[in-house]
């Protein structure tokens, strides 16, 4: 992930320029959440960090050690949205998304190996047939129909 592209994710979610020199609370606290990601999700050194937004490399320093910290402490909600910029799908490293799609696939295919060994009975074929022709947009209602009339059969 690039500097730009956490730029862009820090000033879109608390919908602020952190370019801007200004030492207001929640522009500095932006300028915290921006440094951190980028310390976290870069190889970029200090200096290279500031350079982004036209600053030193102690002014990051002092962001990502003492105002980011300061968060849990007095400021939960901007903790919280550093949260959910991570937590974002653009945030996560493309090897870490490819691992997860790894793994998801694997699982699905299990699946899938399972179901398609799967045999129906010849004396349920027939019902199968019916419920294959049961629109997708429907399925939900047959879902609680078939449930009832199961109910109800079971009960005679």
């Amino acid at each position: 992930m690039t500097t730009k592209e956490i730029k862009v994710l820090v000033e879109t979610e608390l919908d602020i320029d952190i370019s801007n020199k200004s030492r207001k609370r929640k522009l500095v606290y932006a300028r915290a959440i921006y440094f951190k990601i980028c310390r976290d999700r870069t190889y970029l050194s200090l200096q290279e960090i500031g350079d982004t937004l036209n600053l030193n490399h102690a002014t990051v320093l002092h962001a990502v050690k003492n105002v980011f910290p300061s968060f849990k402490l007095y400021n939960p909600e901007y903790l919280a949205l550093y949260k959910k910029i991570i937590n974002t799908d653009e945030y996560i490293p493309v090897e870490s998304r490819y691992e997860i799609l790894k793994q998801d696939y694997s699982l699905l295919q299990t699946k899938y190996d399972k179901l398609k060994d799967v045999r129906i009975e010849s004396k349920y074929k027939s019902l199968v047939e019916i419920i294959k022709e049961i629109p997708e947009e429907q399925l939900i209602i047959a879902n609680v129909r078939i449930d009832a009339m199961v109910k109800m059969l079971k009960t005679y």
